[in-house]
């Protein structure tokens, strides 16, 4: 089993009073995790709705589950603390007032642990009855350094080049193969960690329809099903590129506004985010429309109608390794707590940083690059930024490149393999 790094995370708050949620797209392996995180846990409760007849059971009778905790939490003693588990949380709406009038009852006796798939509503009614009384976390798909089992470098993007000697990971012997399956079998762990090609397309197939269904038919979401599927598709085809509304909207027959209510379903479920442009006043015009991203590359490759990993020459690749690196550097963002803040910066004249990083203090700009060697062309968009924006201490080419360099005077190459 491939250990994920937000289980360090729970460990750390299992001690909090606070109710805890994890959350994120779907089959990110949410029910896995804690399954097994649970098991360390002695005389918990375990809430599965998932399971008809344990939803069933308490879906008409909210009571008899308050009273069940209750009961329990008689039972564990005035010193213990009973942890209870709920799965699928959102299946059963009221429970979210229960969870209200037991935490604030028993504060710091009850800890509660939830988690579900359907990203809207669960958000929805944890935001009317639980503010103030959660913390939560995003669980993503699969991250290299989980794969892997290393600990992340990218802190060290911050301190170059004083850490540049510290980027000691070497390239992984099977580090193409890896790549080929996360752009062709998703990061999602059930498809990644499966051999057969047929039966990772059956799975997607599978996922896209269920997405469709689960989340968007069965919520009511959209009035047109089958335009927004189409703008799904046309969304995945446009990964990483700036968004356009209007362009998506004259496609599809639709007006602007409902391009941009389809694009905030998206992200509520977290199938995709906009990388915000950089706000800093420069000498130039840059563009002020955010940057599309699909979580994962895999899938909107496979939501795109591709069957296959296109050639490391092709636009396509470079598009597909910009938004791994992407969504790479914002799990370790995320799963290690940096106060970073991700931007991107277009001039009008279409030079461009795909990144901008910064903690504040320092800020760093980043080419991605698909490549195996670079040289100062790659860079030339880094040096110009830099001259642009004083603030901005150093240069970084994210790249297949196999070692970490200084390439220019401010400019350091950063092998893939070490985020």
């Amino acid at each position: 089993m491939i250990q994920r790094q937000l289980s360090q995370w729970l460990q750390k708050v299992i001690s909090r009073p606070q109710i805890v949620h994890i959350f994120g797209l779907r089959q990110t392996g949410k029910t896995t995790l804690m399954n097994e995180f649970r098991k360390n846990i002695n005389g918990h409760l375990h809430y599965p709705f998932q399971d008809y007849i344990i939803l069933n059971k308490y879906q008409s009778d909210i009571a008899l589950w308050i009273s069940e905790i209750q009961e329990a939490l008689r039972r564990v003693g005035e010193k213990e603390k009973l942890h209870v588990f709920v799965d699928e949380v959102q299946k059963i709406p009221d429970i979210f007032q229960a969870l209200q009038g037991l935490y604030d009852e028993h504060k710091g006796r009850i800890k509660f642990w939830i988690w579900g798939s359907s990203a809207r509503p669960l958000k929805k009614h944890r935001a009317e009855t639980l503010a103030g009384r959660f913390i939560s976390r995003i669980l993503h798909p699969l991250s290299q350094a989980e794969i892997f089992k290393k600990q992340t470098m990218l802190p060290v993007l911050l301190q170059l080049p004083g850490s540049l000697l510290d980027i000691s990971y070497s390239q992984p012997s099977n580090y193409n193969r890896f790549l080929s399956n996360c752009l062709r079998h998703t990061l999602l762990p059930e498809p990644f960690l499966i051999d057969d090609e047929d039966a990772v397309d059956d799975l997607l197939e599978s996922y896209q329809a269920s997405y469709l269904e689960n989340e968007i038919r069965r919520e009511n979401l959209v009035s047109d099903i089958g335009i927004f599927s189409r703008y799904l598709v046309l969304s995945a085809s446009e990964n990483t590129e700036t968004a356009n509304y209007s362009s998506f909207a004259k496609d599809l027959g639709v007006s602007s506004n409902t391009i941009k209510t389809y694009f905030d379903i998206l992200k509520d479920t977290f199938i995709a985010t906009h990388l915000q442009p950089y706000s800093k006043r420069l000498r130039v015009q840059i563009s002020k429309s955010p940057k599309n991203y699909f979580a994962d590359a895999g899938l909107a490759h496979f939501v795109a109608g591709h069957r296959s990993v296109p050639a490391q020459q092709t636009s396509w690749f470079g598009k597909l390794f910009e938004a791994f690196v992407y969504n790479e550097i914002v799990k370790q963002v995320e799963y290690n707590h940096l106060p970073w803040k991700l931007t991107f910066c277009r001039t009008k004249t279409g030079r461009e940083a795909d990144l901008i990083i910064s903690n504040g203090t320092v800020s760093v700009a980043v080419e991605i690059k698909a490549k195996s060697r670079i040289d100062a062309k790659d860079y030339e968009d880094l040096q110009y930024m830099m001259s642009l924006d004083a603030s901005i201490s150093h240069g970084v080419v994210i790249s297949l490149q196999g070692a970490p360099l200084q390439l220019d005077d401010k400019i350091f190459n950063f092998p893939v393999w070490n985020l």
